[in-house]
């Protein structure tokens, strides 16, 4: 599916870094499918880790009950990953799990926007992290969904630094290196 020519949907970024557009419903309303989806990644988001983090956190504790040796390390290896899942349900929301939350709400030309596809999600979430780095889209997943995330409305409002953000995604763009000029 494309999205330019559809009245149904606006262009709401687009990365010249790997031109590719990013659109969302007119009228700002999405298919039952994608709200299911943002609120798994807000549970995600509230515990402060993203899925694959838990899983790799839960897939080592196993491994270490598992283990016949080290069986002294094994309740303080144990209680070490504990305090860091805790640790992170004191602090929830990191910056991965707000750009798949901006991810979530996209779409990009081939997506269907009446349901989730974990593998769009993901393809949108490696435009992101991919080289070359783009900057500004980097920047707009990451306020999208911060804005999106009811984990990040939850803390005091004083703890999403705007500011922060906006200097870190100058800082960013700033160190991206300027392409040799084409003209001679």
């Amino acid at each position: 599916m494309t999205f330019a020519d559809n009245p149904l949907y606006k262009e709401v970024f687009h990365s010249k870094v790997h031109d590719v557009k990013f659109y969302a419903p007119t009228n700002g309303e999405y298919n039952m499918s994608r709200y299911v989806a943002a609120g798994a990644q807000n549970i995600f988001s509230a515990a402060g880790i993203t899925k694959d983090n838990l899983s790799a956190f839960l897939n080592k504790m196993l491994d270490i009950c598992n283990e016949e040796k080290n069986n002294k390390r094994a309740k303080t290896d144990i209680a070490i990953l504990c305090n860091n899942l805790l640790y992170r349900t004191k602090y929830p929301v990191d910056e991965d799990c707000a750009l798949r939350m901006g991810a979530i709400y996209t779409f990009i030309d081939g997506e269907d926007p009446d349901q989730t596809d974990p593998v769009f999600t993901a393809k949108k979430i490696e435009l992101v992290k991919s080289q070359p780095y783009d900057a500004d889209l980097y920047a707009f997943f990451l306020t999208l969904g911060v804005q999106l995330t009811p984990a990040w409305n939850e803390q005091e409002p004083a703890t999403v630094d705007w500011e922060y953000l906006t200097k870190r995604a100058e800082m960013l763009r700033s160190l991206m290196p300027i392409p040799p000029s084409s003209s001679k």
